[in-house]
């Protein structure tokens, strides 16, 4: 049970530092595939790119797991009080947000699946590829509603707790 509540906590930072592993290992192999036995593996390219856009998507959920992602926060430094009100703000925008690039993700994932498309060196299927944008999204979505369930739990928790004495 810790293994899974470890995983459910670190699941993001696991997947980008597999990813970034992946990258790293095939870029090697291309260094010294090139420059000790003069000979290119076509391979090598194709599989990094795939692998920094799983880091790139799985740095979304992370961001929001974590609150660091970018924002201008001008109205919270001059007026404090707004901080609380601007961070449900930006998390609902950023929820619907989510709900909106939902449909077109899956439909561009189920478009490349039809058409048949793969991959140049490696032949995978090309939506695979896309996968990660949908997966992001969702992963997303689920880390923002575990957020305010947390707070929910806690403020909750906190109320019982003082009603108690």
């Amino acid at each position: 049970m810790k293994k899974i509540c470890w995983l459910k906590d670190h699941f993001e930072e696991v997947f980008m530092v597999a990813s970034l592993g992946m990258i790293t290992i095939a870029m090697f192999a291309q260094v010294i595939s090139r420059y000790v036995f003069n000979s290119s593996l076509v391979w090598t390219e194709e599989i990094s790119r795939y692998f920094f856009i799983l880091l790139a998507f799985s740095g979304l959920s992370y961001g929001v797991r974590a609150g660091a992602h970018l924002r201008i926060d001008l109205f919270e430094t001059f007026v404090p009080m707004l901080k609380k009100p601007f961070e449900y703000l930006t998390d609902l925008c950023f929820v619907v947000f989510c709900v909106l690039m939902l449909r077109p993700a899956y439909a561009g994932v189920v478009f490349i699946r039809d058409s048949g498309q793969v991959s140049p060196a490696m032949e995978i299927p090309m939506y695979i590829v896309y996968l990660p944008l949908a997966f992001a999204i969702v992963l997303s979505l689920l880390r923002i509603v575990e957020k305010y369930v947390h707070k929910l739990l806690h403020y909750k928790k906190g109320h019982r707790i003082v009603g108690e004495r």
